[in-house]
C-alpha cells in the first residue's frame, strides 16, 4: 500500500479547494443579490427565511453527500495503484460511472427545479423558493467538496 502515488488524488483535492473558493464568492454575490431583491419587496424577513430553508436541506442531504464523497475518494485511490489489471480497470469505470450519474442526478435536480419555478410575477413566494433553492445548490456543492477533501486526507493517513 505505501506504493500509491496520491499526486493525482492531491492536484483534484487542490482544484476543489480552488472551486470551493469561487462557489463561496459566488454564493456571498446572490445572498447580497436577494437580500436586496427582498429588500426592494419590501419582505426582508424572506432572505433569513430562504437561508434557514438552505440550512434545513444541507441538514437532509449532508449524510448521502458525505457518503457519496467517501466513496468517491475510496474509487480514486483504488485507481491509484500500480498495475491494474483490466477487470480491475473496468470495476474502477463502472464505479465512477455510478458515482458521476448520482452527482448529476442531483445536479439536474436543482436545475429543473430552478427552470419549473413559477416567475415572481406569477406567485409572490417565487423570490424566496428561487433563493432557497440557489443557496441549497450551492451549499450541497460546496459541502460536496469539502466531504471530499476531508474523506481523502483521512484515507491517505490511514493507509
Amino acid at each position: 500500500m505505501a506504493s500509491i502515488d496520491f499526486k493525482k488524488l492531491n492536484r483534484q483535492m487542490m482544484i476543489y479547494r480552488i472551486v470551493q473558493t469561487l462557489l463561496t464568492g459566488l454564493l456571498f454575490v446572490l445572498a447580497i443579490t436577494f437580500q436586496g431583491r427582498f429588500a426592494a419587496l419590501h419582505k426582508p424577513e424572506h432572505f433569513i427565511s430562504s437561508i434557514v430553508a438552505a440550512i434545513i436541506v444541507q441538514l437532509l442531504v449532508i449524510y448521502p453527500v458525505y457518503r457519496l464523497a467517501w466513496r468517491d475518494v475510496g474509487v480514486e485511490i483504488e485507481g491509484s495503484q500500480p498495475n491494474l489489471s483490466a477487470a480491475q480497470l473496468t470495476a474502477l469505470r463502472k464505479k465512477r460511472l455510478i458515482g458521476d450519474l448520482w452527482k448529476f442526478c442531483g445536479v439536474a435536480f436543482y436545475i429543473v427545479f430552478v427552470t419549473l419555478a413559477p416567475d415572481a410575477k406569477k406567485a409572490t413566494g417565487a423570490p424566496l423558493v428561487l433563493a432557497a433553492t440557489l443557496f441549497s445548490f450551492l451549499l450541497t456543492c460546496l459541502m460536496y467538496f469539502q466531504c471530499f477533501n476531508f474523506s481523502a486526507k483521512k484515507q491517505m493517513k490511514t493507509l
